[in-house]
C-alpha cells in the first residue's frame, strides 16, 4: 500500500526555482551566497505549493547549494543560513512531509578511480549535511546507484562496500540504494543490502529494463526490499514510472499509466509505502494520476493518518 505519492525536484506549476547556479568561474563567494538565499526560499515556497495540493513527498533538488562539496564553496553555509534551513525543516515535519535527494551519476562509490571515489563521498557527506540542517531524521533519506561493473561486477562491489564503510554514521544512516536500468538488478542490489546494511528502493522501471534472469515474482521481490528498511528509516521507498515509447528502454515518460500503477500499489501488498514518481510531467503528473484514479477510491479505502487510498491514491 502507498502512504505517499511524491514527484522530483521541479513544480511546473509554480514559478519558484531551488536550483539556481552559476559558472565555476563566476562562483565567487558574495554569488555563492547570494544564490543559495534564492534557492532556499525558493524550497520553501515549492514546500508550501506542495502542501495546498496535499502532497507530502518531494525530491529536493541535489544544487539547491551550488557547487557544495567543490572546493570552490568554502563556505559554511550549514551555519550561515541555520535559521532558514531550520524554518524550513520544522514546516516539512509539521506537514508530515516526507523529504529525499538523490545525488546525480557522477557520485559513484563503486569506481576504480580513488579520486571519483573521495569525491562521492564528499558529495554524500554534503547531502547528508543539508538533510540534517534541516532538522530532519534519518526517515530522510540520500537515494544512490551502485555504480558500473568496470568489467568485474565481483570488485565493483567490493569498491563500493569499501567505500561505504568509510561514510560517517550520520551519511551511511541516509543513504538507500535504487536498483538501475543497466548493471545492477534488484537481486544484486539486495546482495549490496545484505553486506552493508543499506535499505533498497525498488525502481519498477528499472526493475522492468533489467531483471536477473530467473527473478522471483514481482510481488516477492518487493517484500525482500521492505524486509532491509528499519522502522527508524521509515516506510520504504519505491520509484515507479512509465515507460517514454519513443525512447530507449528505461526513459521517464511524460505521464503515468494508470493500469500499470494500480498493479504495482497492489504488489506492495499491505506493507505502507512512499512512492516517489519519476514522470517528465513532475507534479503535474502526480495530480492527473489522481484524478485518473479517483473513481476507485472511496471513504473506506483511506486511510486515517495521510487519507490515502488502499490501492494508492491520494485524494
Amino acid at each position: 500500500m502507498i502512504r505517499r505519492l511524491g514527484y522530483a525536484c521541479i513544480a511546473l506549476g509554480s514559478t519558484a526555482t531551488t536550483n539556481r547556479t552559476c559558472r565555476l568561474t563566476n562562483a565567487t563567494p558574495e554569488r555563492l551566497r547570494e544564490l543559495i538565499a534564492l534557492n532556499l526560499g525558493g524550497l520553501a515556497e515549492v514546500l508550501h505549493y506542495n502542501t495546498r495540493l496535499n502532497i507530502r513527498f518531494f525530491r529536493v533538488s541535489s544544487m539547491i547549494v551550488p557547487f557544495a562539496s567543490h572546493p570552490i564553496n568554502t563556505i559554511p553555509w550549514w551555519e550561515e543560513f541555520a535559521d532558514e534551513l531550520a524554518d524550513i525543516g520544522r514546516y516539512a515535519i509539521s506537514q508530515r512531509m516526507r523529504l529525499s535527494m538523490h545525488p546525480g551519476q557522477h557520485t559513484v562509490l563503486s569506481s576504480p578511480r580513488v579520486e571519483v571515489v573521495d569525491a562521492a563521498i564528499r558529495d554524500l557527506v554534503y547531502h547528508a549535511r543539508f538533510l540534517g540542517a534541516l532538522g530532519l531524521n534519518r526517515e530522510h533519506k540520500i537515494v544512490v546507484h551502485a555504480g558500473g561493473t568496470y568489467g568485474d561486477r565481483a570488485k565493483a562491489v567490493d569498491r563500493f562496500v569499501e567505500a561505504f564503510e568509510r561514510l560517517s554514521g550520520a551519511t551511511a544512516e541516509r543513504l538507500v540504494l535504487e536498483n538501475d536500468e543497466r548493471s545492477y538488478s534488484a537481486e544484486a542490489v539486495l546482495g549490496i543490502s545484505a553486506r552493508t546494511g543499506i535499505p533498497v528502493v525498488f525502481d519498477a522501471l528499472h526493475d522492468r529494463v533489467l531483471s536477473s534472469p530467473g527473478s522471483a515474482d514481482r510481488p516477492s521481490l518487493l517484500a525482500e526490499c521492505f524486509r532491509t528498511w528499519h522502522a527508524s528509516d521509515g516506510p520504504p521507498i519505491v520509484h515507479f514510472s512509465s515507460q517514454d515509447p519513443g525512447k530507449q528502454p528505461g526513459a521517464h515518460a511524460e505521464w503515468i499509466d494508470p493500469a500499470e500503477f494500480l498493479a504495482f500499489a497492489q504488489d506492495t501488498g499491505p506493507t505502507w509505502t512512499d512512492c516517489m514518481l519519476e514522470a517528465k510531467g513532475k507534479e503535474l503528473a502526480l495530480l492527473r494520476l489522481r484524478q485518473a484514479l479517483a473513481p476507485v477510491a472511496t471513504e473506506a479505502t483511506l486511510s486515517a493518518d495521510e487519507r490515502l487510498s488502499a490501492l494508492a491514491v491520494q485524494r
